[in-house]
């Protein structure tokens, strides 16, 4: 689907109707369902509401803005109402028996989406679920919005857009964070915070990286694969790779740019982007999905096996 907008109203007097409010975002949150999820919170909060956020495991990478009240993998409160946020189906959410049948809102922008909410606000055609997120909350009540939600917005949509590099940076992208700093979010702060501030620890790892580079036979395609190993000895985390994807796509020629790392689980982690191809339908056989342009895959399968799989046809 690549949009599917709910009525705006029906949705916030739903909202405005309860009391136990809770938001879901997806397995390994990354900065827009977290910023997301922080924003919406204090939004609620100022209504009032009782508010909590489920991760089902830990963050992706630690960000300062972070729900005041989240929980990993468990609940504390039977809600009267579900929020799901930036998540594509129910396998990625934390959603025990308990939750089967209570109200939900759904507010996504992947394509792949597939959850079935009451109110469902899709829509593909968007930088980031943080995009779509403050024009709901623009028209809910725009007299709410203070400087930490702005910041929140702001960072999410920075964050999923790489700083307006990515092919999902729309004009409306661009005028929504134009507003969004008219209402104190600082954008050369939070791009330094999220890209720019880089420990020379990083740079050398990069620079090992780079080193290893693997091109395709056809040229269309270019990789990288870093290990927990490749992270231990430089002792660094796997938040030094924020930005990596993005310098990768720069080389002439080539389409696709995937990189592939071992999460600290032992699974396999695919960054997929292109230039112009559909890297959703690349990864959907290998269980991922996302954008037209950039989309992941998260496999129980060793980190060279998936790497033979998935590039042998590049």
């Amino acid at each position: 689907m690549e949009k599917i907008l709910s009525n705006k109203n029906d949705a916030y007097q739903l909202i405005k109707g309860v009391n136990k409010i809770t938001l879901l975002t997806h397995y390994r949150p990354d900065g827009d369902g977290i910023s997301a999820c922080a924003a919406l919170e204090n939004f609620l909060l100022k209504l009032e509401k009782q508010v909590e956020t489920i991760f089902p495991n830990n963050p992706e990478f630690i960000f300062k803005r972070l729900p005041k009240k989240f929980h990993l993998n468990t609940h504390k409160q039977i809600p009267d109402l579900l929020i799901a946020l930036d998540t594509a189906n129910y396998e990625r959410l934390y959603f025990p028996k308990e939750f089967k049948g209570l109200p939900l809102i759904n507010i996504d922008h992947h394509i792949s989406n597939s959850i079935k909410g009451n109110f469902n606000f899709i829509d593909a055609n968007t930088s980031s679920t943080c995009e779509i997120l403050f024009d709901l909350i623009k028209s809910w009540d725009y007299s709410l919005i203070d400087k930490y939600m702005a910041e929140c917005l702001l960072f999410g949509i920075l964050y999923d857009s790489m700083v307006f590099h990515t092919q999902s940076t729309y004009p409306s992208t661009l005028r929504i964070s134009a507003e969004l700093m008219e209402l104190g979010a600082d954008l050369y702060k939070l791009k330094t915070e999220l890209i720019s501030d880089k420990d020379p620890k990083i740079i050398n790892l990069w620079g090992q990286i780079l080193s290893n580079i693997k091109i395709s036979k056809s040229g269309k395609a270019a990789w990288a694969k870093i290990t927990q190993d490749d992270l231990k000895k430089n002792n660094l985390t796997i938040s030094s790779l924020i930005g990596f994807n993005n310098f990768l796509s720069q080389i002439s020629g080539v389409e696709y740019t995937l990189l592939f790392y071992q999460t600290e689980s032992g699974q396999t982690k695919v960054s997929l982007r292109s230039k112009t191809e559909d890297v959703n339908k690349l990864a959907a056989p290998f269980g991922g999905g996302g954008h037209k342009n950039a989309a992941g895959i998260l496999s129980n399968e060793p980190i060279d096996s998936l790497i033979e799989k998935i590039t042998s046809n590049l």
